[in-house]
């Protein structure tokens, strides 16, 4: 009786020390998202994105879709899931590394330079979906012809 009573005293303590460390782990996480420039990058994919969808600004679902946008694709929203990306792919070895590197003047020019390369991507994502998407129609259009030609 005495052992088991030795080893929950123990076993607590491991599992407070792992939880701490994962307290740790997602706080580093949060951190690099704060100093890496993705809450920036984030915003700018938002606001292309709100661009490309080209409705006039008197349309009446335009509010809608943009609250629905800004909602969903926020920094805040999606932070908690981001920081579980870092942590299945870094180390926190690894996450304290890449905070050091996004300290240095390089990695605050590469957040800022980050920022303005996904917002270019985002709109020419969605510029050649928008250009090519006549000639998916028609591909689909052919295909379900063909489908029900069978």
């Amino acid at each position: 009786m005495k052992k088991r009573l030795l080893f929950l005293p123990a076993a607590l303590f491991f599992c407070c020390c792992a939880a701490a460390a994962g307290r740790d782990a997602r706080a580093l996480a949060e951190e690099l998202l704060q100093i890496n420039g993705t809450r920036q990058a984030l915003e700018a994919t938002v606001e292309a994105s709100l661009r490309q969808l080209g409705s006039a600004p008197d349309d009446p679902t335009r509010p809608a879709v943009e609250r629905f946008v800004r909602k969903c694709f926020a920094f805040d929203a999606l932070k908690g899931e981001l920081a579980g990306l870092y942590l299945k792919n870094y180390t926190t070895d690894e996450l304290r590394a890449l905070i050091a590197f996004y300290r240095t003047p390089l990695g605050q020019k590469k957040a800022q330079a980050d920022a303005r390369i996904g917002a270019a991507l985002s709109e020419i994502t969605n510029r050649r979906f928008s250009e090519g998407l006549p000639e998916l129609q028609k591909e689909l259009k052919a295909a379900a012809s063909s489908a029900t030609a069978k």
